[in-house]
C-alpha cells in the first residue's frame, strides 16, 4: 500500500497567505512604492537583520505574490538545507512578517466585504457621509469601523464572522454590519435570524444585522444614519 506524502505549508508561506488575503492589488501604486518592473510582473527588495538577508518579493498583475529570501552569498535560505535553525530566529520572522505588511498595506488594498448587500452600504456610507472604512487591527483584518469626523466616535462596524459566532450552529461566513441603537430598542429588534445582539461589542447599545439580503436596504440605511446621529452625542 502507498501513501501519498501531504505538504505542509511552511511559516513563511502562510505568512504570505494569511497577509495577503482577502487584497486587492493596486497597480498603480507599485512603482511610486518602489518597486521595479520584472519578466513577469514587479519586483521589489527588503534588507532583513541589518543587510545579512535580502528578501525579495516577485508581484504578479493578478495580485499574488511569492517571496524569497537570500543570504549574503545569493542563495535562497528558505529553501537551502540550513535553512531549518536559521529561520528559528525571532528576529529574521518578525521583520520577515513586518516586510509582508508594509508591502500589503502600500501596494494592495482590503478587499474583504463581497456581498451586495456590504458593497451598497459601503458606496451609501461614503457617498452621503464622506466616511471611508477604516481596518485598524492586523490580527483582525476582517473587520472595519467607521467613524464620525467631528467626535470620533465609531457608529459602524463591518464584519465577517460564522454564523455560529452569533448564535447560529453553521460555520458559514456570514457579514454583518454592527450598529448603535436607541435606549430600549433592543429588545424588540433582535429576532436570533438576521438581527442578532451585537457581535463583540456592548449588547445594550449595539445590534449585529445580518448583510445577507434579509434585512432591506432601506431598513439598513435608516438604521445606518440613526447609528450616526447617537455617535454624534
Amino acid at each position: 500500500m502507498f501513501f501519498r506524502r501531504i505538504s505542509r505549508k511552511t511559516w513563511y508561506e502562510k505568512a504570505v497567505e494569511r497577509v495577503f488575503r482577502d487584497r486587492r492589488l493596486c497597480v498603480e501604486k507599485l512603482l511610486p512604492f518602489g518597486c521595479v518592473r520584472g519578466e513577469n510582473g514587479f519586483i521589489y527588495r527588503a534588507k532583513l537583520l541589518n543587510g545579512r538577508r535580502r528578501m525579495e518579493f516577485e508581484i504578479h498583475a493578478d495580485g499574488s505574490v511569492s517571496v524569497v529570501i537570500h543570504d549574503a552569498d545569493g542563495k535562497d535560505i528558505l529553501q537551502s538545507a540550513q535553512a531549518a535553525d536559521r529561520l528559528q530566529e525571532r528576529a529574521l520572522r518578525r521583520e520577515y512578517e513586518e516586510e509582508l505588511w508594509h508591502v500589503a498595506e502600500c501596494c494592495f488594498e482590503p478587499d474583504f466585504f463581497k456581498g451586495g448587500p456590504a458593497r451598497s452600504l459601503i458606496t451609501h456610507v461614503r457617498e452621503v457621509y464622506g466616511d471611508e472604512l477604516e481596518f485598524l487591527w492586523r490580527k483582525s483584518p476582517g473587520s472595519a469601523i467607521v467613524r464620525r469626523k467631528d467626535t470620533e466616535k465609531w457608529y459602524a462596524v463591518f464584519l465577517a464572522v460564522p454564523r455560529l459566532k452569533l448564535g447560529g450552529s453553521s460555520k458559514e461566513r456570514v457579514e454583518v454590519l454592527n450598529l448603535r441603537v436607541c435606549p430600549g430598542e433592543l429588545d424588540g429588534l433582535v429576532d436570533h435570524r438576521s438581527r442578532f445582539p451585537a457581535y463583540h461589542m456592548n449588547k445594550k447599545n449595539w445590534v449585529s444585522l445580518c448583510l445577507d439580503g434579509a434585512v432591506p436596504f432601506e431598513e439598513l440605511a435608516a438604521r445606518l444614519e440613526t447609528s450616526r446621529r447617537l455617535a454624534g452625542k
